[in-house]
């Protein structure tokens, strides 16, 4: 393109957009109001040479790739291809080029050298429209909007499914408070969960709360553990917080339909909380060493796998002379309650031969890894050279026995790896236990979070308390999953695997936010 050619453009287009009253054009329009440089003569076509050329820069400067997207949008917005020169038939069709046709008018009448020629005039159009601050309808322009205008609509959403939770979730939780008293249990809650999220003592988060809400309603950390101590029964905190769970799981199901149609996987595991008090605590249980103690409060937990709908079921506290297999027991019939099991996931600490009796005797499927024995190490040794292997009716315990299949499998790195299960599978299949033991996974995410957004920290020897914090912190991980599938079914018609809501930013609005009570006050 010559020198000559290239300033007529250029001299086009800026007293084409200092002609412009509005500081937004399409591309589109641009391109019709230019004369092209390159005149063609094309025999035997319903398109014009001047509008397939035209088709290219609009894609071009667009940043469009595939012909079919192209396609697509100016079949939605015709009067883009109106402006580049196509047209519509009789029947009000609109005409458009295929990709065949139109790479080969490229290939055959254009070709290389010219297309190059083209390629100032994308320039020359983006660089005037910069210069004179004037937007076009580029892709990227209009994908920046559409984030700017969800961004909006999630903090609508956001705002409407707290206040939601919020008059579900608060009136449930039982404080006796005189009707004279200065606080409420919104109060109270309010500042618990400003504690939760910034992981603090009550103490010190109740004084950062009322340095960031000045114009809040805030209770002092002594009037605070006052009220919490009014519970006076582990069994009272436990069927209260059993209470509030069953709201949130039922109100998904009501509402959503989320978990009706199909059985879903759970994993039940120990959440370990280190202590470092008086070991008399019949609370107080011993394991491995870990966080520089061999003692704490621990919860047996139920969970859902699947993604985006990662619910805690259900908590039990352990006490120091609790049998697991009771325990899983109770858990599994819980959950049962709730949902349809498919399969259960558990590490090796459930590795025990009464643990396994029951998960069989409730009939759910199971898959552990398998801690090393003498027995599996030596099928370790018999399996060198098989990359699957699958030992049926393989005996586990000495005085109680129980049956499975140790399924013995080499993994990404060839390194042999020993599952215990309840189900056939076959063994070019057996990979599979990879992926669905991953799952559980997603749990010890969940858990590190209802450790380091969702949990308020205490030193009170009242046990009552510490329970009620944690089922508090375990309340407010499920709040934030439901929260966030209100909003991706709301903004977009689907749960998204990965959360919309940040947990930091949930805490923070379900304090702010405001919610009508059942007289119509807000509160």
């Amino acid at each position: 393109m010559t020198n000559s050619v290239v300033a007529r453009i250029e001299n086009e287009l800026k007293n084409l957009f200092d002609s412009l009253n509005r500081k937004w054009v399409k591309v589109s329009f641009i391109l019709s109001k230019l004369e092209l440089p390159i005149k063609i003569e094309q025999r035997k076509s319903i398109f014009t040479p001047e509008s397939l050329i035209k088709l290219h820069l609009w894609k071009r400067i667009k940043g469009i790739n595939f012909h079919n997207k192209a396609l697509m949008i100016l079949n939605q917005n015709q009067e883009d291809a109106l402006n580049l020169g196509f047209y519509k038939d009789a029947e009000n069709r609109l005409q458009l080029p295929t990709k065949q046709a139109f790479n080969k008018f490229l290939k055959n009448k254009i070709g290389k050298e010219n297309l190059s020629l083209l390629e100032p005039i994308v320039a020359l159009i983006l660089k005037t429209a910069t210069h004179q601050g004037v937007l076009l309808d580029l892709e990227i322009v209009e994908k920046v909007i559409n984030k700017k205008n969800n961004a909006k609509e999630e903090k609508r959403a956001l705002k409407e499914a707290v206040r939601l939770i919020k008059k579900l979730i608060y009136p449930q939780v039982e404080i006796k408070i005189k009707e004279n008293g200065k606080f409420t249990i919104k109060d109270l809650l309010n500042v618990l969960v400003h504690v939760a999220y910034s992981h603090d003592f009550t103490h010190d988060g109740s004084v950062t709360f009322q340095e960031l809400n000045p114009d809040s309603k805030c209770p002092s950390s002594w009037t605070m553990l006052y009220h919490f101590n009014k519970f006076r029964s582990i069994d009272q905190v436990k069927q209260m917080f059993e209470k509030i769970f069953s709201i949130i799981f039922n109100f998904s199901k009501k509402n959503y339909n989320l978990l009706n149609r199909r059985k879903l996987d759970i994993a039940i595991d120990t959440h370990k909380i280190p202590y470092y008090g008086d070991k008399s605590d019949q609370w107080v249980t011993e394991s491995k060493h870990e966080f520089g103690t061999t003692h704490f409060y621990q919860f047996l937990t139920s969970a859902i796998v699947v993604a985006g709908r990662r619910f805690t079921l259900d908590v039990i506290p352990i006490h120091k002379l609790d049998n697991l297999e009771d325990l899983v027991n109770e858990i599994i019939t819980k959950a049962k309650e709730k949902i349809s099991i498919d399969k259960v996931y558990l590490d090796r600490g459930f590795d025990k031969s009464k643990v396994i009796n029951v998960l069989k005797a409730n009939k759910v499927k199971f898959v552990m890894p398998k801690i090393r024995s003498k027995t599996v190490k030596e099928w370790f040794e018999k399996s060198i050279d098989c990359k699957s292997r699958i030992i049926e009716n393989f005996e586990i315990g000495k005085k109680e026995k129980a049956l499975v299949n140790l399924v013995l499998i080499d993994d990404e790195d060839g390194i042999k790896r020993a599952f215990i299960t309840n189900f056939r599978i076959q063994e070019q299949l057996a990979h599979y236990l990879y992926e669905w033991y991953g799952k559980r996974w997603g749990i010890e995410t969940g858990y590190r979070q209802i450790d380091n957004d969702f949990k308020a920290k205490t030193t009170s020897k009242n046990y009552c308390i510490r329970l009620f914090y944690f089922l508090f912190s375990v309340c407010l991980y499920n709040l934030w999953v439901l929260v966030n599938i209100c909003i991706s079914l709301t903004l977009y018609g689907r749960i998204k695997d990965k959360p919309i809501i940040t947990s930091k930013l949930f805490t923070i609005v379900l304090y702010l936010a405001e919610y009508e009570n059942p007289g119509g006050e807000m509160t």
